[in-house]
């Protein structure tokens, strides 16, 4: 199933990070890496004949904004960012001799999804509200100003974590090839800059039947050596 060869290659590339980053306490690097702009995660992982491929990149650096969009034009370009992560095989290009096929993408986006939720959040607080205020209707003024109080209060707190949501929106990909001569896997040419120019490096981690690596490919080097 998809869901178990996605998880295997968390385990396995959260191998790589414990044995190769400890030291560089490289788990907080991760915690925040996402969310630094210009920066792209790159995790890749052998299972038998099949790599698998995880992405993930701040929505600044894929469509210039990480709020939810706010017009007719972000919202198309939310759209043509998700249609073209859809399509690795313009992204990237793995060795010829390998002969890797892409068996399935899956793509998902935060930008929107946090704005659907928080809408629906919104929405819940405003009958849960009123509920409240009907059953209490009969309360002095102190009780009143009381829940005045508490209620300002939770909008404040409800309209700041709204506002933590779109600060960090992201993208993020995962992919499954087959590859026919896994063992003639060589190289991965990163197109990712030409089409997101906004990043400034991909930091790519890998783990393969023979051998663990790690890179940062930049706009002057997009080549990743197995």
């Amino acid at each position: 199933m998809p869901s178990f060869r996605l998880s295997h290659c968390a385990l396995m590339l959260g191998t790589l990070t414990f044995t190769q980053y400890a030291q560089a306490d490289h788990h907080t690097y991760r915690q925040h890496d996402a969310h630094v702009h210009g920066v792209v995660e790159m995790n890749l992982a052998q299972d038998g004949r099949e790599l698998l491929l995880e992405i993930t990149a701040p929505g600044a650096d894929i469509v210039g904004f990480e709020h939810a969009p706010e017009t007719p034009v972000q919202q198309q370009a939310v759209k043509e960012a998700m249609s073209r992560l859809k399509q690795p095989d313009t992204l990237l290009a793995f060795t010829p001799a390998a002969h890797c096929q892409l068996r399935e993408a899956q793509v998902e986006e935060t930008l929107t999804r946090d704005a659907h939720e928080d809408h629906d959040h919104a929405h819940h607080d405003h009958d849960s509200h009123g509920e409240h205020e009907h059953e209490h209707h009969g309360h002095d003024d102190h009780d009143e100003h009381g829940h005045e109080r508490r209620a300002h209060d939770d909008h404040d707190e409800h309209d700041h974590k709204h506002h933590e949501a779109h600060q960090h929106g992201e993208f993020s990909a995962q992919y499954t090839f087959h590859c026919d001569h896994i063992e003639q896997l060589k190289t991965m040419q990163v197109h990712w800059f030409s089409h997101f120019p906004s990043s400034e490096k991909v930091t790519v981690q890998a783990v393969t039947d023979t051998r663990q690596n790690t890179a940062q490919l930049t706009p002057g080097q997009t080549v990743f050596t197995f």
